[in-house]
């Protein structure tokens, strides 16, 4: 007979080599969920990011994240064409929001297959046949104000001196209303944060008082404000792949279609909608102080409304 520890190895070395091969088996044999996109979203989400997010989404959920990939701008037969063509029993059907009138055709044409528009931070188009999940605008912007609330009390200004009570710039891509902006406030409060945020469009530029901002909130790039390359962090809205932003980007709010695959394969079975969370990226270490990282994790895992 083997010693203890012979037969310990050989145990070891049969997992290793038998789950890789059952995991493969379950994700070859069980229906995929397809996912329209575009390259124009993959090119800005990044490349290499799409295909970590892939893969895992894919085994997170224990079932096939397969991309199917149409021309932009594609009209609604064309995006009925390539599902059909990508798998005719899809576990589910996943497409962003500017392709919902393809959506409701493959619906319409497929009843049994649950179809999803992901619709970020638009309203339910309501087209007769598919389950509508949006991101939540409202936590995301409670969250943000419970960050930028943290971030804006442990800065320095400009000369070095601690920022207690610094200026917030808000840049919005459209306006937003008085109840989200009563949640972004409120997780200011939270976070003893007492002054007024500053309200602007992505479009304008603050030249005001540089150097007594502490923070800045971004839906969408502030282009004007982000070439002058200011030593003042700033949270973001963005698709974009983190990696590729600013130095002074500190925490990307992700709300594209992907951020939401793996919350919304999960409603598959019950197939209803609703709303659900961005996900939350801190960008290759550009906090040095880590109490703060450890305190901006703890709200965001922490905060709900």
């Amino acid at each position: 007979m083997g010693s203890p520890k012979l037969k310990k190895r050989y145990l070891l070395l049969s997992i290793g080599v038998l789950l890789p091969t059952l995991l493969g088996a379950v994700l070859l044999f069980r229906a995929p969920v397809l996912f329209v996109t575009d390259a124009p979203f993959t090119a800005l989400y990044g490349l290499k990011r799409t295909g970590i997010k892939r893969i895992e989404t894919t085994f997170r959920m224990m079932r096939q994240v397969k991309p199917v990939l149409i021309g932009e701008n594609a009209g609604p037969d064309m995006v009925v064409f390539a599902v059909e063509e990508a798998h005719s029993a899809p576990y589910g059907v996943l497409v962003p929001y500017r392709y919902y009138e393809g959506a409701g055709r493959y619906a319409a044409e497929f009843p049994q297959v649950p179809v999803f528009i992901l619709g970020g931070r638009n309203q339910d188009p309501q087209v007769p046949g598919t389950i509508f999940v949006g991101t939540d605008a409202k936590l995301d912007l409670y969250r943000a104000g419970l960050c930028a609330g943290i971030i804006a009390q442990h800065g320095t200004s400009r000369e070095g001196e601690p920022l207690t009570q610094g200026e917030i710039l808000f840049f919005q891509n459209e306006g937003i209303s008085a109840e989200y902006r009563e949640a972004f406030s409120r997780g200011l409060l939270e976070q003893g944060f007492t002054k007024e945020p500053k309200y602007l469009t992505i479009k304008q530029d603050y030249v005001d008082t540089i150097q007594s901002i502490s923070c800045v909130v971004m839906q969408g790039q502030a282009t004007l404000f982000l070439e002058r390359n200011l030593e003042i962090p700033v949270i973001l809205f963005s698709w974009i792949d983190p990696d590729i932003t600013s130095r002074m980007v500190k925490l990307v709010v992700d709300d594209s279609p992907w951020a939401v695959v793996g919350k919304t394969i999960a409603m598959i079975p019950g197939r209803q909608g609703g709303v659900v969370p961005s996900d939350w990226v801190f960008p290759g270490q550009r906090i040095v102080d880590k109490e703060v990282v450890s305190r901006l994790k703890k709200v965001l895992v922490r905060s709900i409304l």
